[in-house]
């Protein structure tokens, strides 16, 4: 009996502390004078994995350098846009939930308006995975948790804290994809594809009956004219723009 009981308690003992996973966080250094707006990250300067060596479309596992910028933490939601876009309409309690239906061009302007600008793909990729080369800006992979996500209907910015990138960025790999400011190329894309989508990143791949996570360098595309309910986005500021 009482063997039974000390194993009973070690197992509620491991559940407890493997209950709630935690992103472990990069530390980040902000330069002095460099001040980071309230509802931004700083990500520094430096290389970073970009890719997969089994997605030939993607940089395939090379370093690529960005320079230091800020991204903002959460994706815009409807309520922020409606400020820049007084036409653009939505219900009350869904105020919280990220921007959709909006085009590149809209998405873009928004930016523009706040004195910021959209990621490009590797900058969006570097604040989605860190330097380490991780699959998921979480790390660990859950086929489909049992915690209340579904993923057909997307979730106030500001849920999923466990769910975080090492940088501390929400929403990155389970919300709504998300304009980038690049066009969808690779080695060997037809001529006619050229300059005719725009990527996005960091959606849910889904069907019918099944919602799957997208990998931190999956690739991802859409005219940028189109609008959908699964597109949303969120700006970044370069350093020229803030200092030191």
């Amino acid at each position: 009996m009482r063997r039974f009981l000390f194993i009973v308690l070690i197992l509620i003992v491991s559940g407890i502390s493997c209950g709630k996973e935690e992103v472990e966080q990069i530390e980040v250094r902000v330069p002095q004078g460099v001040k980071v707006p309230e509802d931004m990250v700083y990500i520094p300067a430096g290389e970073f994995i970009m890719g997969h060596p089994d997605e030939p479309k993607t940089k395939r596992g090379q370093k690529v350098s960005t320079e230091a910028f800020l991204i903002e933490r959460f994706e815009v939601t409807r309520e922020q846009f409606k400020v820049f876009k007084s036409d653009y309409n939505f219900h009350p309690k869904k105020a919280r939930l990220p921007v959709s239906m909006v085009t590149f061009v809209q998405a873009q302007e928004y930016c523009h308006w706040k004195g910021r600008r959209l990621p490009t793909e590797a900058e969006w990729e570097k604040a989605a995975r860190g330097t380490d080369g991780r699959k998921w800006p979480w790390r660990n992979y859950y086929e489909h948790p049992n915690n209340g996500f579904s993923g057909f209907l997307p979730e106030p910015v500001d849920q999923r804290e466990e769910w975080v990138s090492p940088y501390g960025v929400y929403g990155m790999g389970y919300n709504v994809w998300e304009w980038t400011s690049d066009w969808y190329a690779y080695d060997g894309i037809p001529e006619t594809d050229r300059n005719r989508f725009k990527v996005i990143r960091g959606g849910l791949t889904q069907t019918h009956t099944v919602i799957k996570f997208s990998p931190t360098y999956y690739r991802n595309k859409v005219e940028p004219t189109a609008y959908f309910n699964f597109i949303g986005f969120r700006c970044l500021l370069g350093m020229a723009s803030v200092g030191p």
